[in-house]
Formats: C-alpha cells, sequence, structure tokens
C-alpha cells in the first residue's frame, strides 16, 4: 500500500488552503492585495474570518489537520519497524503525541475561527500554540531519529541535515520575535503578520522533506492480520 501520498498532501494542502483562502478573501475586499510575506498586511487568521473564505479554510484545513495526524502516526510506525527502531522508541512516541496533539491544535483553531468572544479567542490562541509549537517539536524529533537510523534510510541523512536547518531557523525566527516584541512592541506589530507566515512556510517546507523521504525511501505500509 503505497501512502506517499499522505505525506505529499501534509504539505501542500494546507499551504494551498491559506493561500487560496488569502486571494478569495482579497478578491472579496475583506483583506488588501498585497504580499503577505513582505507587506505584513494581514495574518492567516484574517483571510478565513468571513465567507466565503471562512467556508474554504474550514473545509480545507480539518481535513488537513486528520492527514497531518496520520502522517505522524506513519512515521512513528515506519521508524519502529527499522532495525534499532526499538532503541529509539521513547523519542518515537513522543514525536508521535507531539504531531497528534498539533493536529488536535489545528481542529481547535479552525473550528472557532471567526467566532466572537474570550472563550473563542482563548481557545484560537491555544490551538495556534499546540500547532505550531508542537509542529515544531516534533519535526525536530523526526529530523533526530532520522539522522540516528540514516544507516537504514537511503539519503535521509542530507535530508536529515535539511529538516534539521529549517528546524534551526523556525527557533531562530521564534525567539526574534520575542525579543522583537520585548524589545518595541509597535515595530514588532508591524511585522507580527509577516512573521507567521514565514513560520508556516517554513513548517510546511519540513513536510515537503518528510514527501521527499517517503519517496526516496520506496517504503510500503502492510497490514498483518493477527494469527
Amino acid at each position: 500500500m503505497n501512502l506517499r501520498v499522505i505525506a505529499l498532501l501534509a504539505a501542500v494542502l494546507p499551504f494551498a488552503a491559506v493561500h487560496l483562502t488569502w486571494l478569495l478573501a482579497a478578491s472579496y475586499g475583506h483583506v488588501d492585495w498585497c504580499n503577505p510575506y513582505l507587506d505584513s498586511c494581514t495574518s492567516i487568521s484574517a483571510t478565513g474570518r468571513q465567507p466565503p473564505a471562512s467556508y474554504l479554510f474550514r473545509a480545507t484545513m480539518l481535513p488537513a489537520a486528520v492527514i497531518l495526524a496520520l502522517y505522524w502516526w506513519i512515521n512513528y510506525a515506519w521508524l519502529r519497524s527499522l532495525p534499532g527502531g526499538n532503541a529509539s522508541a521513547p523519542a518515537l512516541r513522543w514525536m508521535l503525541w507531539l504531531g497528534l496533539l498539533a493536529s488536535l491544535g489545528l481542529i481547535l483553531y479552525v473550528t472557532v475561527l471567526g467566532e466572537a468572544g474570550d472563550a473563542w479567542r482563548l481557545q484560537r490562541r491555544a490551538g495556534t500554540v499546540l500547532f505550531f509549537s508542537f509542529t515544531f517539536l516534533a519535526q525536530l524529533l523526526f529530523a533526530a531519529q532520522l539522522r540516528a537510523l540514516a544507516a537504514q534510510l537511503p539519503g535521509a541523512r542530507r535530508l536529515a541535515a535539511a529538516m534539521l536547518v529549517l528546524c534551526g531557523l523556525l527557533l531562530a525566527l521564534g525567539l526574534l520575535t520575542v525579543v522583537l516584541q520585548a524589545w518595541d512592541g509597535v515595530l514588532y506589530d508591524s511585522v507580527e503578520d509577516a512573521f507567521e507566515w514565514m513560520l508556516s512556510l517554513l513548517l510546511q517546507t519540513n513536510f515537503l522533506l518528510g514527501y521527499l523521504l517517503w519517496r526516496r525511501a520506496g517504503w510500503r505500509l502492510q497490514f498483518v492480520a493477527p494469527r
């Protein structure tokens, strides 16, 4: 059973969903026509708050959350099956649970996007923190395990190194936002949205590297009936 499409969708679907939602929201005048990566003109949340863009956002991001959960479960099962995978079981379990909680965070965020009220605002904030921080940690653990098991994985060493570089960029960008917010709140507010778009792009790029790894490894998932 070839499941590479899961990794590809994990990389492409959220990216496409966010950008198509932005195009739709901009065409209805709900957000500005601009380059959000450079102009910091709108947040990702703002693109999906009002219909019809909100319908597209929910219809694509909720399935994306399920696909991301599958992505982490399959990575866990795959790496555990490799020689030496049992020795890495604790780290792999952490990777799995962090990935699943990140997917849950995305669901919490998407389901109440556009709703008014402090309770919904708190849920959106919690969902955002869960998704970004736990996805980063899961990706970091994944890359570390790939390096540890590189002898069993064709081409894994370079892809793992690229993943670690992206994780380093994510960490540096996150720390920069904290320092900038503490140093100059006004300046931070003017670039906060651009930081959000760039963080999202780096996360999705790491999922794309995961797809390339699956493709190069050429593995297949097999379900075995119990005897």
